[in-house]
């Protein structure tokens, strides 16, 4: 009796170090999402914008990628202020900051696709893949968000 008491302190414990953790980083991932997601959209607008590597001539979605990446940088900022405790800045704020980030990075998405440039499609999955992860951590997408518009196009049928 002795040793199984012994054994549901220790995990009691345990469970409740583990609850404490999770209370005392409510919005860590969110955070690292945040500035993931603005280093890889700072990049990206950089690359659109001095096309070094063969991007085709015609980046139309070059002043997208400006304007994507001042939203994330933006986003990234607002919840590091919310994070740290600024007084002016709430949950509401953050949400809203995201609204816009979202608007952004959609029109950019569409943009890209519509650029039909095999390299800059592949420039973009990693700005893709830290929105997404951005948006996981806001509590996920309202379908279907994370489609491009010529996924609505599935032609006649």
């Amino acid at each position: 009796m002795r040793v199984s008491g012994k054994a549901a302190w220790l995990t009691a414990s345990l469970m409740a170090i583990g609850l404490a953790g999770c209370a005392t980083t409510r919005h860590g991932g969110l955070d690292s999402s945040a500035g993931r997601l603005d280093r890889n959209a700072q990049a990206f607008a950089q690359d659109s914008a001095e096309a070094p590597r063969g991007y085709s001539e015609n980046t139309s979605y070059t002043e997208d990628a400006r304007d994507f990446a001042e939203r994330a940088h933006e986003f990234r900022r607002t919840v590091a202020d919310r994070d740290q405790g600024d007084g002016d800045v709430s949950d509401r704020d953050v949400k809203a900051s995201f609204d816009e980030l979202s608007r952004s990075y959609h029109a950019l998405r569409d943009d890209v696709e519509k650029a039909d440039d095999p390299e800059a499609r592949r420039d973009m999955q990693p700005v893709t893949q830290a929105y997404l992860d951005v948006e996981d951590n806001m509590g996920g997408a309202q379908a279907p968000s994370r489609y491009s518009d010529a996924d609505d196009d599935r032609g006649p049928g």
